[in-house]
């Protein structure tokens, strides 16, 4: 058996059909000789592009498995194509699923909801942003102690002028 990850799109507008369109999308996958695994994780988020007009969706990932070439010999009957393809095909057609995407799923990690942290909400005019023409004051700059100023005669600058002048 190979086992596959397939992640379907559902768009806002049909999350009351949710049901539905989980169960369309099992029986295209079992119709084809997969068999679903026990996890599965479902998330609801903002797209980050609008896809047929819909801006927030549910993304669905499961894992089934496919009989590999040698064990769909052994069962005698050969299907025309190949049973991935009818799935990609099934799900291409499909006006319930926005977009899907099926791979190999032997080098993915396991497959478990993703964590999110919470941050607090911020008003959006408040703290970021400040009114036009409000004046801001001006950051002061550290103030570094100053040295003791020591008393130099005019002849001891004359002298000094002299060396760095090399005249």
């Amino acid at each position: 058996m190979v086992e596959y990850e397939v992640l379907y799109l559902v768009g806002e507008s049909k999350e009351a059909e949710l049901p539905r369109i989980r169960e369309a999308v099992e029986q295209i996958v079992t119709g084809n000789g997969g068999t679903f695994l026990a996890p599965m994780t479902e998330e609801k988020r903002k797209m980050a592009y609008q896809v047929e007009k819909e801006e927030r969706g549910t993304y669905i990932a499961r894992r089934f498995t496919l009989p590999d070439k040698d064990e769909r010999d052994a069962s005698g009957d050969e299907p025309e194509i190949h049973p991935l393809s009818a799935i990609n095909r099934a799900l291409r057609l499909s006006k319930d699923v926005l977009r899907f995407l099926i791979v190999l799923a032997k080098d993915l990690p396991e497959l478990k909801p993703i964590e999110r942290v919470e941050r607090p909400k911020t008003d959006s005019r408040s703290g970021r942003y400040e009114k036009r023409g409000a004046v801001r004051p001006m950051p002061q700059a550290p103030i570094a102690p100053q040295e003791t100023a020591k008393a130099v005669s005019n002849e001891q600058i004359d002298e000094q002028l002299k060396a760095k002048l090399d005249i």
